[in-house]
């Protein structure tokens, strides 16, 4: 009966009614104002099912969860800070893998140009070194001022030579314009490297003394320019192994046509001998480099030689 003893004495239980239990185990419930008539009537409530529940309810503990354990249920601070730092090394570690597979794959692309490039200069090297013996020579014609002058009177300077012809419509003129910029270019450095310009032609039957004489002073009063018989003309190109061929003539001008030829300049150095070469797709200020590189590594190698 305690149960419901305090259940009927509790705040919540209505102050205007008047709770008693019969002999029959039944609640009497009766107004106090006497404004309610029905509420006196009695209740089919079974008191003792009543109080054994209630009874059971207040003896049951009032939260049935496990009994707390904070070492067990709460990571301790230095628990937190280690997963905090897995969770950042793992996203660390994440990004250096692609940062190292991209930069392992930059770094091989780059070595893969420079050893190409390296084998290229290398075989470039070898070819140029295995033509050195059948490229060049002694040769003899005449100058610009009508004497004859020739590789013997160059002895002692740098040579840069080009093959062409006076009529040519646009190919000399441009190749004789940059090698007039790559000697002024040398002649331009902190130390000077100075290289003699030489324009010899291919074309014997038009090109005159007095015609190349006027066609170079047009560049460069610099330019030694060059012609001679057909024969000598003939002779100096093999010794430089330069390709030409005359193209067909217009029959009302027999003296205009063109004229095929290699497109090169040579490098000779102070002893007469083919040094290096530069085709047409090279810049002024790429030869003019090339140039002085060569020039440096010629004296250093003359410097040890003397000195051995």
């Amino acid at each position: 009966m305690r149960g419901l003893q305090i259940l009927l004495r509790t705040p919540a239980f209505p102050r205007f009614l008047r709770a008693s239990i019969t002999s029959s185990g039944q609640i009497r419930l009766k107004s106090t104002d006497g404004k309610d008539k029905d509420v006196g009537k009695d209740l089919n409530i079974d008191v003792n099912e009543l109080t054994k529940k209630l009874d059971e309810a207040l003896e049951k503990p009032i939260n049935e969860q496990p009994e707390f354990n904070p070492r067990k249920d709460f990571m301790s601070f230095k628990q937190k800070r280690e997963e905090a730092a897995h969770e950042r090394s793992y996203i660390f570690g994440w990004k250096s893998a692609v940062f190292t597979l991209g930069l392992a794959g930059i770094t091989s692309v780059v070595l893969l140009y420079l050893r190409k490039t390296r084998l290229d200069e290398e075989k470039r090297q070898r070819k140029l070194l295995a033509g050195k013996a059948r490229i060049g020579g002694e040769w003899e014609l005449t100058n610009q001022d009508g004497k004859r002058e020739g590789s013997k009177e160059l002895l002692g300077n740098w040579v840069l030579m080009y093959f062409g012809f006076t009529n040519c419509p646009d190919i000399c003129p441009d190749e004789i314009e940059k090698m007039v910029d790559v000697v002024d270019k040398l002649d331009s450095e902190k130390d000077p490297v100075p290289v003699v310009p030489v324009f010899i032609t291919v074309d014997p039957a038009r090109d005159t003394v007095d015609r190349v004489k006027k066609y170079c002073q047009e560049f460069s009063p610099k330019i030694r320019g060059y012609t001679g018989s057909k024969e000598e003309i003939e002779s100096v190109l093999k010794t430089f192994r330069i390709y030409h061929s005359q193209g067909p003539a217009d029959k009302k001008v027999p003296d205009d046509y063109i004229v095929d030829h290699t497109v090169m300049m040579y490098l000779i150095d102070p002893e007469g001998n083919f040094f290096d070469y530069y085709g047409q797709n090279r810049r002024a200020s790429e030869i003019a480099n090339v140039i002085k590189s060569k020039v440096l590594q010629y004296e250093r190698k003359k410097k040890v030689s003397w000195l051995g």
